[in-house]
């Protein structure tokens, strides 16, 4: 039995959980660092609710727009050690690549979300627990990464052939 499509498949699996769980709090700590006068975690520690919405919401944006770095098209690989590394260093490489562009295009859209509502400011009313605002934000945050992974899958389609 040839045993190199399920040490690829599990090897992914490990590479998937381990960066995924990296890029997910690497989007939250800059998520933080791009708040003005937001200290998340602390928000986080006294029960802030909204915070925790919109926090969530950036979780699952940014789960949603790596998916398609994951998907490899491992079917037509001749798996060997050395491929089995290169697979996974462009699985690498896509994750980094897939989070920086989820967290720069959800803080952008956030950033114009914010320039287009001038009457209210969001920053302030999630800071005050406004649950109805950190709604609306998350639902910013969720249609902007639904967007981007369909851009991210057709980008990701079109490099993966040449790196194989």
């Amino acid at each position: 039995m040839d045993w190199g499509y399920p040490i690829l498949m599990f090897a992914q699996l490990l590479v998937a959980v381990l960066l995924g769980v990296v890029a997910i709090y690497m989007s939250v700590v800059l998520f933080d660092r791009a708040t003005r006068g937001i200290d998340e975690w602390e928000e986080l520690r006294k029960g802030n609710a909204a915070i925790g919405i919109v926090l969530g919401a950036m979780i699952v944006a940014v789960a949603w727009v790596l998916r398609p770095a994951l998907r490899m098209p491992v079917d037509r690989w001749d798996v060997g050690t050395s491929r089995l590394i290169v697979a996974l260093g462009v699985q690498a490489i896509q994750l980094l690549l897939g989070l920086a562009l989820a967290v720069i295009a959800i803080l952008f859209s956030l950033w114009m979300f914010d320039r287009l509502t001038a009457r209210l400011d969001e920053w302030s009313e999630l800071k005050d627990g406004n649950i109805a605002v950190a709604c609306l934000l998350a639902g910013v945050i969720i249609a902007v990464a639904l967007l981007i992974g369909v851009a991210l899958e057709g980008l990701f389609a079109l490099v993966t052939p040449f790196l194989f």
